[in-house]
């Protein structure tokens, strides 16, 4: 991508908007889809969130990119609401993000390449855009193609065809179909329960609910259309979300500040202030919990981020997550320090916030017991849910206390 091009764009609007970078308080970077894919994404989005605003940064995977599908199209409010198992599927230009809501939780996640603009033409049906993945989908089913070549109706058809039979397979934990094998981003959705409903959000959604009903000369309208018949057929219960089209991020439009408890455990070595720190919510059992169950809880939830343990910076948020007990608290430790090997090898920070007031009980313990050498800040009686993104200042009160700006995304209410 070209950023220096991409800024002066966004300068422009700054201008023609009468807005000047430093009146902005709060918004969002959020790269997603095709664009994340490029090689220069991660330093864009830094860059951009520094020189447009005081924004939240992040390159959004296509798992975290379902989780704020979800969140944006109100299928995690409407789980925790209802009580209903939902699945959303928001469908875009390049990709298809899955994501299984189930009491106000996203407890799976998975993507396909399945996408409404991987093949675009002009007027004359002469092909102006030609993704990759489009490309390799064809030639896999005997259509060849090529930029500046003519793309028939047939040939349209069954591509468009091919993409629909792989997502309704995508939906169902499939992948039985060489097509679904090569267009899969993720592995295979991991989600065995009955759903109650499978609600569609994106560009393509709005084709799907007849919404919209132009040809915008892309795969948009067909594909949308054999979506809704492999639907019906496979006897799928599809419903309508509470947004469509709609269901993205536009900014970090919350923020609120909280002060730390006064039983934290913060290591001497740290430096602040920390910014821009994703919150990574494990899902623990309620349950006395074995350190077996803490990693996996762990590893789940950077997969559903698309985090890279030892290289991506985050805070671990637990929800009454550990009972106040000796050995409750070593196995938990015990748990988190073992889904975190890369961090532990390279000596980096290990970052973790609870609801309740024993930050302090599981920093000393996981020092005492684990043998680990790297710095702890573990704190405590703050609620942080996934989504937000937190700065956390020097420490007050004694060095005990730690102020956190917690900055909630927002999403489209229209």
């Amino acid at each position: 991508m070209d950023f220096q091009a991409l800024k002066e764009l966004l300068l422009e609007d700054y201008r023609e908007a009468g807005i000047a970078v430093s009146d902005i308080d709060t918004g969002a970077v959020i790269i997603t889809g095709e664009t994340a894919k490029k090689e220069n994404a991660e330093w864009i989005v830094n860059e951009l969130a520094g020189k447009t605003g005081k924004f939240v940064a992040a390159t959004a995977g296509p798992n975290f990119e379902s989780v704020l599908a979800a969140y944006g199209s109100g299928a995690v409010n409407r789980s925790a609401e209802s009580g209903k198992t939902i699945m959303n599927c928001d469908i875009g230009g390049g990709s298809s993000n899955i994501a299984v809501c189930k009491e106000g939780r996203i407890v799976a996640t998975a993507a396909i390449n399945v996408g409404g603009r991987l093949i675009a033409t002009d007027e004359n049906n002469v092909i102006v855009r030609l993704e990759d993945t489009g490309k390799e989908l064809a030639a896999l089913i005997g259509i060849h193609l090529q930029l500046g070549q003519i793309l028939d109706d047939d040939s349209k058809q069954r591509i468009a065809d091919t993409l629909a039979e792989a997502l309704i397979e995508s939906i169902q934990g499939k992948s039985t179909l060489a097509t679904t094998d090569l267009l899969m981003m993720t592995p295979t959705l991991d989600f065995t329960e009955d759903l109650d409903e499978i609600t569609f959000s994106g560009g393509v959604a709005e084709f799907i609910y007849e919404i919209e009903g132009s040809n915008f000369n892309d795969l948009g309208l067909i594909l949308a259309q054999s979506i809704s018949l492999r639907a019906l057929a496979a006897n799928l219960p599809v419903g309508e979300p509470d947004q469509r089209i709609r269901a993205t991020v536009i900014g970090a439009g919350h923020f609120s500040l909280q002060v730390s408890g006064s039983t934290t455990f913060l290591s001497t070595g740290l430096d602040y202030p920390i910014r821009n720190l994703p919150v990574v919510v494990p899902h623990t059992p309620r349950r006395k919990a074995s350190a077996e169950n803490i990693t996996k809880a762990i590893t789940d939830a950077l997969k559903r981020f698309d985090l890279q343990e030892g290289e991506d910076k985050m805070i671990l948020s637990f929800v009454d997550a550990v009972r106040p007990s000796y050995e409750n608290l070593m196995e938990f430790s015990k748990g988190v320090v073992a889904a975190l090997p890369n961090t532990v090898s390279k000596n980096q920070p290990i970052m973790m916030c609870f609801d309740t007031d024993i930050g302090n009980s599981v920093g000393n313990i996981m020092r005492r017991e684990t043998g680990i050498t790297n710095e702890i800040l573990s704190i405590d009686e703050i609620s942080l849910k996934e989504g937000d993104f937190v700065d956390i200042g020097a420490p007050i009160i004694e060095e005990v206390v730690v102020p956190v700006v917690v900055k909630t995304l927002v999403f489209d209410s229209e």
